[in-house]
């Protein structure tokens, strides 16, 4: 475990490093209307950067608290807990060599903007950083967001502590392939007819309501879609209400991606009727669409052995089987 330090003390002077710096990589969506200070909202986002030297610090305004996951040479090291407000804080890379290092958001947008003012790099320098070459989307509910997956049981309550998008099935399949991700998820959210992600899909700050995304950022060659577990939590939703908004969405995503390869995901948590109903309805869509860029994927059903995250979500364990799965498909149909 790295050690990090909150509280700085002058030992000479270096130049502050700009947060639109051209060497510094943000992967997710940003709003960059204020160059000064780009803000992100959504699981996962990161900012990436390539140090040389023995640690670096970074100035953040947070709204909320919300916990930063520290990766240093591709391991997680640690979680950055930042304050609520703004501060500057430092973080120990062991030793003066070359490192590439992410922080990565691990709470979901309802905790609330993140934005970075500016970096420095004591006694050392800034390298450019890189974007991976692959890039894919994951889109969904709770599930996706990781949520409570580091919780100790189905009995906890959730708390954004225990919430870690790094370790989410989408990230850990990105690892797999050697890509970038973009999350798009929030906790309870369906597809139709209410409370739907798609409704916020467009946005760069979904708790603030602000920001209209461009999609001119790194175009995703496989998109995920794994809403469902919500919609179907009652009884089954309008059928054709239901594959309609479905179909609608992955034009939608067409509209914008038109080579990326889709996949409609059935979620882990689901059992018995709700679940055959499920993949009824996307077997539906699959055939009525015919579109050989529209794949289904059955994500296999959490198992107790495996552990549970809080609130009866899936564990850190899950998430990793989840991403092995979803990793394997992508690289066998992409040809990764």
């Amino acid at each position: 475990m790295f050690l990090l330090s909150f509280v700085l003390s002058a030992v000479g002077y270096w130049a502050p490093v700009a947060p639109s710096d051209p060497r510094i990589v943000y992967v997710g969506r940003f709003d960059w209307t204020d160059k000064a200070s780009p803000t992100c909202e959504w699981s996962a986002s990161e900012v990436r950067l390539r140090v040389q030297g023995a640690t670096f610090t970074a100035t953040v305004d947070d709204a909320n608290g919300c916990g930063w996951e520290i990766v240093i040479d591709g391991k997680a090291t640690g979680v950055l807990p930042l304050k609520k407000g703004a501060d500057t804080y430092a973080v120990n890379l062991g030793n003066d060599s070359v490192h590439e290092v992410s922080l990565v958001r691990r709470a979901e947008a309802f905790m609330g903007p993140t934005s970075f003012k500016g970096f420095e790099v004591p006694n050392g320098k800034l390298l450019k950083a890189k974007p991976r070459s692959r890039h894919i989307e994951v889109v969904g509910d709770s599930i996706t967001c990781g949520y409570g997956n580091e919780g100790k049981d189905q009995n906890e309550r959730f708390r954004p502590e225990t919430e870690n998008a790094y370790e989410s099935y989408a990230s850990v399949a990105a690892r797999l392939l050697d890509a970038d991700v973009t999350i798009i998820a929030w906790s309870g959210r369906k597809m139709w007819p209410d409370n739907t992600t798609p409704e916020i899909y467009d946005t760069i700050l979904p708790n603030e309501g602000k920001g209209q995304y461009d999609f001119k950022g790194p175009v995703p060659s496989a998109v995920v879609i794994n809403l469902a577990t919500n919609d179907f939590g009652k009884s089954a939703p309008d059928e054709d209400g239901w594959t309609r908004a479905y179909e609608t969405f992955i034009r939608r995503i067409w509209s914008h991606y038109p080579k990326a390869q889709i996949y409609a995901a059935t979620g882990p948590m689901m059992v018995g009727d709700p679940l055959a109903k499920l993949q009824q309805y996307l077997q539906k869509i699959s055939t009525d669409m015919n579109d050989p860029r529209l794949h289904l994927i059955d994500f296999e059903t959490q198992k107790q052995e495996n552990g549970l995250g809080s609130d009866w979500h899936p564990s850190v364990k899950t998430d990793e089987i989840m991403g092995a799965q979803l990793a394997g498909v992508i690289k066998r149909d992409l040809h990764w």
